[in-house]
């Protein structure tokens, strides 16, 4: 299972680093962005089990791999800086990638310090050089931290100064996925406290690690796409509201069709669509239409005089406020309903049911204008009292 997770996560890093290299010259941060998945992605690949070379070779993949994950937090650490300081010059890229560099060489310096042995599934150390190791790990540990750290906090601003959306949505990700690197680089500590405890630390990701480290691909991956292509969030994002409006229609819709059960449109075409993504805006859509047919097919039964009498909890004057208006056209439906059973028809036409101030412009805003409605219809008590109204009228 550690071994199907870890390279799925160099596998989202690595299609990640595919997808975005055709904008990788278009700024600095793209360029990071694409370094820090590709470095990631490959030390995580290399990582896995089932490409570890002879153990005569594995020392070499450790050193590798090594570097591999220091370079991708020195990508992290320019995209922070860029963060904080947009025209930061050359002086301080040198810096940053300077800083990079000396930690390359320390890790280096101190690995081979260590005289470590790689075995099958484990590397050695001699206690007596168990610090040089422990030190090995500490600092990756510790550079992580002063790449990530600015990171979140730049992330963190600039999403809480973002309008909501989907950028906004996708730079709180991917601050979430920076704090989870932060975890993911501070579980070398507990390798090089394995080192000075017992001489010895697993070779490859253990649970944790590579559960913080597929978390940082999820949400590092989804908040990046979703903050440089909002596109990306909107279509699932389109179909949950598809999907919340469409369920919240149903006390409407239901009363409407066990009245009037030709409402319902031929379910075929429904039927056909199921495999694709989006069946819940094309069945909104759908749902919209019947009640509206459902509303056409009430108007001669319509009593505009029920609704002008006094109520305790809703008056004709109260249609500028969006609210009382869907209690009043959920009232003069259930008033219709109610006249349909009792088969009371009325010659004057009422017009339409919909309140003119609020008649929608769009379809989406027609679907939300029925939400409302369709809430007022199964929860509001004057919808009860209109319907005992006109049921006592025509007793």
């Amino acid at each position: 299972m550690i071994d199907l997770a870890v390279y799925v996560a160099a596998g989202i890093f690595l299609c990640f680093a595919v997808h975005r290299i055709a904008v990788a010259r278009t700024g600095r941060i793209q360029r990071c962005m694409w370094g820090f998945a590709l470095c990631l992605g490959v030390s995580l690949l290399l990582n896995a089990p089932d490409n570890r070379p002879a153990a005569g070779q594995a020392a070499h993949l450790v050193v590798l791999t090594h570097a591999l994950k220091l370079a991708a937090l020195t990508c992290l650490g320019l995209i922070a800086m860029t963060l904080d300081r947009p025209s930061a010059g050359r002086p301080s890229w040198a810096r940053q990638l300077g800083a990079g560099l000396a930690a390359q060489v320390a890790s280096a310096v101190l690995f081979a310090s260590a005289h470590v042995v790689v075995a099958q599934e484990s590397v050695l150390v001699r206690p007596s050089r168990s610090w040089a190791f422990a030190l090995y790990g500490a600092l990756f540990a510790v550079y992580g931290w002063l790449c990530l750290v600015p990171l979140v906090r730049a992330l963190a601003r600039h999403a809480r100064r973002a309008e909501p959306g989907a950028i906004r949505t996708g730079l709180w990700l991917m601050t979430l996925a920076s704090g989870a690197g932060v975890l993911w680089t501070s579980w070398a500590l507990a390798d090089a406290h394995d080192v000075l405890r017992h001489g010895q630390v697993g070779l490859g990701e253990d649970l944790m690690s590579t559960l913080l480290g597929i978390t940082v691909a999820l949400l590092g991956v989804g908040g990046a796409s979703a903050a440089f292509r909002p596109d990306i969030l909107r279509a699932p994002a389109r179909w949950f509201r598809a999907r919340r409006a469409f369920h919240a229609l149903e006390p409407l819709w239901a009363a409407l069709h066990a009245e009037l059960p030709d409402i319902a449109l031929p379910t075929a075409a429904t039927e056909r669509r199921s495999h694709l993504p989006w069946p819940g805006t094309f069945d909104l859509y759908r749902r919209v239409i019947e009640i509206r047919d459902a509303y056409l097919s009430l108007r001669p039964y319509s009593q505009p005089e029920t609704l002008d009498r006094p109520t305790t909890a809703a008056q004709p004057t109260d249609a500028a406020d969006p609210h009382h208006a869907a209690a009043l056209e959920a009232a003069a439906i259930a008033a219709a309903l109610e006249n349909r059973r009792l088969n009371r028809r009325h010659d004057t036409d009422p017009g339409t049911i919909h309140p003119a101030p609020h008649a929608p412009r769009t379809l989406d805003d027609e679907a939300d204008w029925l939400v409302q409605v369709a809430r007022a219809f199964a929860s509001s008590p004057e919808v009860n009292r209109i319907r005992s109204r006109v049921s006592a009228d025509g007793g």
